[in-house]
């Protein structure tokens, strides 16, 4: 049996051909368009390594703030961070890094230097920028002694803070048995260890908020 399509019927047929043409073109384009963002993205992840930025114009240099801020933002640069080595006011040793803290430099630092040096160093001098429980133990695997400024050293000298009741620091404390004694004469224990994973693969163990025994 023949049948004869009407021409309306031909009309819609184009119509619907048309709309799945561009259906499927839109689709296309779509992954076309997620393939070219992945490839992107990838290059990205490649270049960034272990950071979580890189300047575009730059790539080995890192978004980080800058102490001298003349808008008054906040507003990250691309920079490096660069780390001096001083003995008896003569630089002996200078690395260059994208960490953009200086808690994460020390340990590459001394690394480097021991590399080129017939010798280290038995007294490591540094401010509270580098404290950290991970340098801390660096220096004393490698028999170095470690003078760094704590991080809350002048805050720790002003009045408030010796005042303040509620301070683990300001509070008497029993090794025996791991507690500390508050103002109103309550034992106050641990509560647990919380292990905290640093930019450079340590476990640090940190104690969670204190509670009454």
């Amino acid at each position: 049996m023949l049948s004869i399509a009407t021409p309306f019927a031909i009309l819609r047929l184009c119509s619907w051909y048309r709309q799945a043409k561009i259906s499927n073109q839109r689709m296309l384009e779509q992954v076309d368009e997620v393939i070219r963002r992945l490839k992107k993205y990838t290059k990205y992840l490649h270049i960034a390594g272990k950071r979580n930025s890189f300047s575009k114009t730059d790539h080995d240099a890192t978004f980080m703030r800058m102490k001298e801020d003349a808008m008054k933002n906040g507003q990250l640069k691309p920079a490096y961070n660069i780390q001096f080595g001083v003995d008896a006011e003569y630089v002996v040793w200078i690395t260059t890094g994208p960490q953009p803290t200086d808690t994460t430099t020390l340990i590459p630092f001394l690394d480097e230097q021991k590399t080129f040096f017939p010798y280290q160093y038995n007294k490591v001098v540094a401010d509270s920028g580098y404290e950290s429980e991970e340098n801390y133990l660096y220096l004393e695997s490698h028999e170095q002694a470690g003078y760094i400024k704590p991080s809350n050293y002048e805050q720790s000298k002003t009045r408030k803070y010796k005042k303040d009741i509620g301070r683990r620091e300001n509070m008497p404390s029993d090794e025996m048995s791991n507690s500390y004694l508050c103002a109103n004469g309550k034992e106050i224990t641990r509560d647990g260890i919380r292990r905290v994973k640093s930019q450079n693969g340590h476990y640090g163990e940190y104690l969670h908020p204190l509670k009454v025994a």
